[in-house]
């Protein structure tokens, strides 16, 4: 019984495991506008994935969610979140199950027994079947849940089925990826050439003048040269995924000077009626707008007004209403006390039957009658406490450590009962007291000194702009919309009402934040929005206390980026290329009439390096930086000058003086193991990724969220 209670108090049971799409599944208010043209949410190939379905696993999710974390308030970035792990768990579904129906790969009933019963258990079950006094796996936990699985609730048994269904899901993946990496081969053609191009060395002597010393002032570069830039590096101007880059301004909502004078005109009748009432903690309750604990605490606790007035004051003071950080705070000293800390003692639990404790049968009265018997054993041999702990203890844990109470700190709820009571009693004292599971036999061995607290009764009221406030502010935000529609128009007026313009450049479809502004999803879907071009100004958005208009500066469409789009970005390197360009011209030049090497060097303002490089190894020369230089290097076979060498990074002239054969090898098991290990590292987690890419995706998540 007692795995079972754990495994309800830990939700996450089937949560965690699912994966990270159902680790904090919450659903926000999404879904309220529907999308033209489409019910899907996705289409992976052929196979359309319905948003209804994909609804109804974000509910599910959901109320695991509340369960697990028993909390019911949820923001909207954890709801964005889960929406996108929900997303991506059910794509992976899709790509993950055409594979395993192409090959046939299942996991057979017999198979999924022997994961969760068998001698070898998956590790899930491993995870969550531990015998408490060990820490270790005990398969005789495992029997036992099964066994009362059909008299579990029906949430119970849903969260088993969530399990198994997740072990099943591992379980397969894991023999898709043991297939993948099974399947490695490496040619020892291959490994003896790898093991060449890192031992097989060449001295050179080189020229190796510094292009970037040319001033970026004399170095005039021109739509060829980009051009020429930008085709010899097309592949690294291919965009995985639609950008967009937005420039914005807010309009924060703060009170106005009407919105503090009727807050301040409220506070003072409040405080009357607070002077006035029998019960200030529960009037406190029922009017902060800041919950704040009635326990009692030292100095330096509590604000710095109420804190050094009440310290010195008798139950009953007041303290006025004053302003802090835009709240208005007031007071009401209720009791001075002097009291420890922290107090130490024992417990020993007669349970009797309650909803908290399924398996206690025995009544109250029971309960009570062998609460007292024990009680008057123990007054005559209090040694025997732990012991009887240990053996008659209800308490789960009396068993482990005899019923000992560490730390019975002032203002834990857990276990206020014991520290009230302790307050009264010395030490080695006995108590026998009522709690809500049974009958607690106390013994209080130990507490620090007293030291001098209060309890306070402190009221909030926070200082927050009106509706008027509100509609004020959005109509300025409007009228700004409304007026500047050009992008020259909206930096100039953001700048003359001193607004501060933000920058959020390279937004991605999914994003749902801005440099910061939290919950800017609308924003990010109207950037993105068929309807929306370049140079647009957008609506008023309301996030939640401020509002925002936005310009869309840029768009990058998916694929091969535009020459146009990057030229600016690659500017830098294109003149870096074109200095290289230049330097070769002018080594050319001097070549033409100087062949000695040292010759060339004092023509270039440059001088002769040496170096033993390998056509794969990192040599820290300039010229080995520069794998395009050594491979024309390790493709001649000529001891003349050569060059110019243009690279990547400069040019060079050089002669190869030598080369030093690599040493004989004929066995590459240590490499082959090596390659392969290395090989199944990567495997595990890139398999999934590599289909995902090559899989005909259709997104339609903007459409509905």
């Amino acid at each position: 019984m007692a795995i079972i209670g754990t495994i309800r108090k830990q939700s996450g049971l089937a949560v965690i495991i699912i994966g990270v799409a159902i680790a904090a599944f919450v659903i926000g208010d999404f879904g309220k506008k529907s999308a033209r043209g489409t019910t899907d949410i996705a289409v992976v190939g052929s196979e359309q994935i319905p948003y209804t379905d994909f609804s109804a696993k974000v509910d599910q999710a959901l109320e695991m969610q509340k369960e697990n974390k028993g909390n019911e308030k949820i923001t909207d970035q954890e709801a964005f979140q889960i929406r996108q792990s929900v997303y991506d768990q059910m794509v992976k579904e899709v790509i993950m199950g055409k594979e395993y129906e192409e090959i046939g790969l299942v996991v057979t009933p017999e198979e999924l027994f022997d994961q969760v019963q068998g001698k070898q258990p998956h590790r899930y079950i491993l995870q969550y079947f531990k015998d408490p006094k060990t820490g270790q796996y005990d398969p005789a936990l495992v029997l036992n849940y099964l066994k009362q699985l059909d008299q579990m609730e029906p949430k119970s048994r849903k969260q088993w089925l969530a399990f198994e269904k997740a072990i099943k899901d591992d379980r397969q993946e894991s023999k898709f990826n043991t297939l993948v990496t099974k399947s490695y081969y490496q040619p020892k053609a291959f490994l003896k050439q790898d093991y060449i191009n890192k031992t097989r060395s060449m001295q050179v002597r080189f020229v190796a003048p510094n292009p970037f010393e040319i001033p970026d002032s004399t170095v005039k570069i021109t739509d060829a040269d980009y051009l020429a830039f930008y085709n010899k590096n097309i592949q690294y101007f291919y965009q995985d995924e639609a950008l967009r880059d937005i420039d914005f301004v807010t309009f924060d909502v703060v009170p106005s000077k009407t919105d503090r004078k009727k807050t301040s005109e409220d506070v003072v009748a409040l405080y009357k009626d607070f002077q006035a009432t029998p019960d200030p903690i529960t009037f406190m309750n029922a009017n902060s707008d800041k919950k704040n604990d009635t326990l009692f605490v030292k100095k330096g606790s509590l604000a710095g007004g109420i804190d050094s007035l009440l310290f010195n004051s008798k139950p009953g003071t007041f303290v006025p209403p004053f302003e802090q950080n835009n709240v208005w705070l007031m007071a009401k000293l209720i009791d001075v006390q002097e009291r420890p800390d922290t107090m130490k003692g024992m417990q020993c639990l007669i349970a009797f039957a309650n909803p908290a404790i399924e398996s206690i049968k025995r009544t109250k009265e029971q309960a009570k009658s062998k609460a007292d018997s024990l009680m008057t054993i123990l007054k005559k041999n209090p040694e025997m406490f732990p012991e009887f702990a240990r053996n008659s203890s209800d308490f789960q844990s009396a068993k482990e450590d005899g019923g000992i109470l560490k730390a019975i700190t002032d203002g834990n709820p857990g276990l206020v009962l014991f520290y009230n009571e302790g307050l009264k009693m010395k030490p080695k004292e006995f108590k026998l007291m009522e709690t809500r599971l049974g009958y607690a036999i106390f013994r209080l061995d130990d507490k620090t000194k007293p030291v001098k607290k209060i309890k306070v009764a402190v009221l909030a009221r926070n200082i927050e702009p009106s509706n008027q406030t509100y509609q004020d502010t959005y109509t300025k935000a409007s009228a700004f919309a409304g007026q500047y529609r050009t992008s020259e128009a909206f930096d100039k007026a953001a700048s003359q009402q001193g607004l501060s313009k933000r920058q959020a450049p390279n937004t991605k479809e999914t994003d749902n934040s801005l440099m910061g502004i939290q919950n800017a999803r609308e924003v990010v879907r109207w950037a993105f929005s068929e309807n929306s071009k370049v140079g647009d100004i957008s609506p008023v958005f309301d996030l939640q206390g401020k509002y925002m208009v936005a310009i869309l500066k840029n768009a990058t469409p998916k694929g091969t980026v535009p020459l146009d789009n990057v030229k600016a970005r690659i500017e830098p390197s294109v003149k870096g290329y074109k200095k290289v360009v230049i330097e070769a011209d002018k080594l050319t030049s001097v070549m033409a009439g100087a062949k000695d090497l040292y010759a060339i060097a004092a023509k270039m303002k440059a001088r002769v390096d040496t170096a033993v490089i390998t056509f794969s190894g990192n040599n820290r020369t300039a010229v080995s930086r520069d794998p395009d230089v050594i491979g024309m290097l390790f493709t001649s076979s000529s001891s003349k000058l050569l060059g110019p060498l243009q690279g990547r990074y400069g040019v060079y002239t050089a002669i190869i003086d030598g080369i030093n054969d690599a040493p004989k090898k004929d066995d590459f098991s240590a490499e082959l193991q090596q390659e392969r290990s290395n090989f199944e590292q990567r495997a595990a987690s890139a398999v999934y990724p590599a289909l995902q890419k090559t899989a005909k995706i259709t997104d339609s998540r903007l459409r509905f969220y």
